[in-house]
C-alpha cells in the first residue's frame, strides 16, 4: 500500500501538470483558432461564394451566411438544408469542422466531419474546400 505522503505528492503533481497542459492547450487553441478563422474568412468564403453562384445558375438557390468563425450555405427553400464549415476550438488541435444537413420528408440527416482530418490549419487550401463542397452536393441535387 502506498504511503499517504506519496499519494498526496503525486496527486498535487498531477493537478499541476493538468493545469500546465490546459494553459498550453488554451494558448494553442487561441493561436490556431485565429488562423482557422482567417482561413474561413478569406479562402473558404471566396470558394463558397463561387460555389453558390454556380449552384444558382443551375437552379439551386442557396444564400451565403458568414457568422463569426463559420461559413454557411443555406437553402432558400428549406432552412434545414445547409452546408457549413466552422472553427472548432474544442478539438486539440483546432479543426475546421464541416456539416451537411438535409431534410428528406420529415427526417433531417446531418453529417459532421473535419474538413481534412490530420491536416494542420496552415496546410488547408481552397481545393480542400471545393472538394468538400462537391462531395456534399449529391444529397441536394438528387430528387
Amino acid at each position: 500500500m502506498s504511503e499517504m505522503s506519496d499519494v498526496s505528492r503525486r496527486v498535487r503533481a498531477g493537478i499541476e501538470q493538468a493545469r500546465l497542459d490546459a494553459a498550453d492547450r488554451r494558448a494553442r487553441a487561441e493561436r490556431d483558432g485565429a488562423q482557422a478563422r482567417a482561413f474561413l474568412e478569406s479562402t473558404a468564403a471566396t470558394v463558397v461564394r463561387q460555389f453558390a453562384s454556380v449552384l444558382k445558375s443551375e437552379g439551386f438557390l442557396f444564400r451565403l451566411s458568414t457568422p463569426a468563425g463559420a461559413v454557411r450555405l443555406v437553402s432558400e427553400s428549406r432552412h434545414e438544408d445547409f452546408i457549413d464549415l466552422a472553427v472548432d476550438t474544442t478539438q486539440d488541435p483546432v479543426t475546421i469542422m464541416t456539416a451537411v444537413s438535409h431534410m428528406r420528408g420529415t427526417r433531417v440527416s446531418t453529417a459532421e466531419r473535419p474538413l481534412r482530418p490530420g491536416v494542420e490549419i496552415d496546410q488547408l487550401t481552397d481545393e480542400d474546400v471545393l472538394e468538400f463542397l462537391i462531395g456534399a452536393l449529391p444529397v441536394f441535387v438528387e430528387r
